[in-house]
């Protein structure tokens, strides 16, 4: 047994002299990796945080109802070069809806574009773009482009079903988004102007049938199907 401690005690020996530093090296690698990964997460929270402070002044004028103060600070951070992705789609989006506002249709949809660029799959801000570019589109009365918007921003962002079952037993998948509603009641009208009477109506009965718990729109979807 003592010859056998020995000679295990001996190859161990031999094995930590023929290894020993690449094991420590390996070591040293792995603390280092980790570390590294620390420091990356720390530093992406102080850059996001560095981001949000950098539209700070421009929602504090938002906040106080003073847009227009809000859109030259919104616009100067942008030109700025120093906003980055989810902040600056973030400021786009918000100057993009003042614009709007004013009718700088045009001025609107270049911010709202940039946003989209920019939002990653951040589901809120992106849809709120697209939506922004669908709207867009109906105020020019480019509604070709607007249907391929709201058509897109449906398909991507609307789950829910209309299965009342599904529903009554909560199993019915929801929106990623508030807004795809109001997105079909658009497209619905989008559909109108295009000719396309046949896309409109059954785009009032999808409406109809997947949001006939909100009042608001169920009540505009059996109207405009009763007028057909």
């Amino acid at each position: 047994m003592a010859n056998e401690s020995n000679n295990n005690n001996s190859e161990l020996k031999a094995f930590f002299v023929k290894h020993g530093t690449t094991i420590v090296v390996a070591f040293v690698v792995l603390v280092a990796i980790i570390a590294g990964i620390i420091q990356f997460k720390e530093a992406r929270k102080a850059a996001a945080a560095e981001q949000s402070e950098l539209i700070g002044v421009g929602l504090t004028y938002l906040y106080a109802g003073e847009k227009d103060s809000a859109l030259v600070e919104f616009e100067s951070k942008i030109a700025s070069g120093k906003l980055e992705g989810l902040a600056l789609a973030k400021a786009s989006l918000l100057a993009g809806n003042i614009k709007f506002e004013k009718k700088d249709l045009v001025g609107a949809a270049i911010l709202f574009q940039t946003t989209l660029d920019n939002a990653g799959s951040v589901a809120l801000v992106r849809s709120a773009a697209m939506h922004g570019l669908a709207a867009v589109k109906m105020e020019k009365g480019d509604f070709s482009a607007a249907a391929n918007f709201l058509e897109k921003y449906i398909a991507e962002f609307g789950k829910r079903t209309g299965d009342k079952e599904d529903r009554y037993q909560k199993d019915e998948p929801a929106d990623e988004v508030p807004m795809v509603a109001d997105a079909m009641w658009k497209l619905t009208l989008v559909y109108q102007q295009l000719g396309a009477s046949d896309k409109a109506k059954a785009t009032a009965e999808r409406l109809l049938k997947v949001y006939g718990d909100n009042r608001a729109f169920a009540d505009k979807a059996k109207k405009f199907i009763a007028a057909l």
